[in-house]
């Protein structure tokens, strides 16, 4: 289905897991499905869940990559369809900000077939000692109107791409209170520049990152959320959309994956697979090894077909 990353996992236990076959269950329709995503990490994470998942069922799939939404979008709608072949999309889509309910982003002839629950707010993100400085200013503000003067003017804020108005939203809610750091965009958050990033968060004094509230980094590199008002900024979930009727069972079997992706889970398929990007080993254990084991953690395969291959199962 996809080229092999060869990428080697360390420091973990480690487990492989073996797909089992899924006999007594509707067969889908479908017998090739392209899914087609960015390369934003939970978005190519939870493509690469799907995928494997589909394939327990004998769906054949392959995983297209574009840059950005607008991409999937552009690329869904000129997708021919055919009775065995069927092309999906895998986003992360954002909440239209100029609407009072929570609706979707997305165009015209464009349909969300399923949705998972993880809300993808983000958050300030610093370390312990950036965090503690900041929390001092605020209590020693002399001015109560804006009392985050002080503690925000020496700090460099990055965050991901987002849409112009977006980030304007951002910056305007943090105004109010008076933060107004110098602001920098991430280029590209590939696995390489992600890395660098929490490190410079980490060892770097005033510095700080939009990460999503769920990014693993978080409770790994023990970070701290500042607290400024964050109800204006962008939120967004893991959608599964097409252009085109999709086979019933094999909406079923899309949603299954996306239904159990909530917070939580979300956290752990982040930390699989930035871990099996980064790490190195003697054991064999790449990033379709780390999406195998996280769909048995979420229940989706049987852990009986989880087999323990550490160096303590000799």
């Amino acid at each position: 289905m996809r080229t092999k990353s060869g990428l080697r996992l360390a420091g973990l236990s480690v487990a492989a897991v073996i797909l089992a076959g899924c006999s007594g269950q509707q067969q889908v329709a479908t017998t090739h499905v392209t899914l087609m995503t960015t390369s934003y990490a939970l978005d190519t994470a939870t493509s690469m869940a799907v995928a494997e998942y589909l394939e327990t069922h004998d769906v054949e799939v392959d995983i297209q990559h574009h840059g950005q939404v607008d991409d999937v979008f552009a690329a869904l709608a000129h997708s021919p369809g055919a009775a065995d072949h069927t092309s999906l999309g895998i986003i992360t889509a954002p909440e239209q900000s100029d609407t009072q309910e929570a609706t979707l982003a997305l165009p015209d002839g464009i349909d969300r077939i399923a949705q998972a629950p993880a809300e993808l707010g983000f958050v300030a993100s610093a370390s312990s000692i950036t965090a503690a400085n900041f929390a001092r200013e605020v209590v020693a503000a002399t001015n109560p109107e804006t009392p985050l003067a002080a503690a925000c003017a020496e700090q460099t804020w990055y965050h991901p791409q987002l849409a112009t108005e977006d980030i304007q939203h951002m910056k305007d809610a943090l105004a109010e209170d008076g933060c107004e750091p110098s602001f920098e965009a991430v280029q590209a958050l590939d696995t390489e520049t992600y890395g660098a990033m929490i490190q410079q968060l980490v060892v770097e004094p005033e510095t700080v990152v939009m990460l999503r509230g769920l990014d693993p980094a978080i409770p790994d590199q023990r970070l701290e959320t500042l607290d400024v008002e964050t109800q204006q900024w962008p939120t967004s979930h893991v959608v599964a959309i097409a252009s085109s009727p999709v086979d019933d069972v094999l909406m079923d079997h899309v949603g299954e994956v996306l239904d159990v992706i909530d917070s939580d889970a979300a956290t752990s398929l982040l930390r699989g697979y930035h871990d099996a990007q980064t790490s190195t080993s003697d054991l064999q254990y790449d990033v379709e090894d780390a999406i195998r084991f996280w769909l048995a953690d979420v229940d989706l395969l049987s852990a009986d077909t989880v087999i323990n291959i550490t160096d303590d199962n000799e």
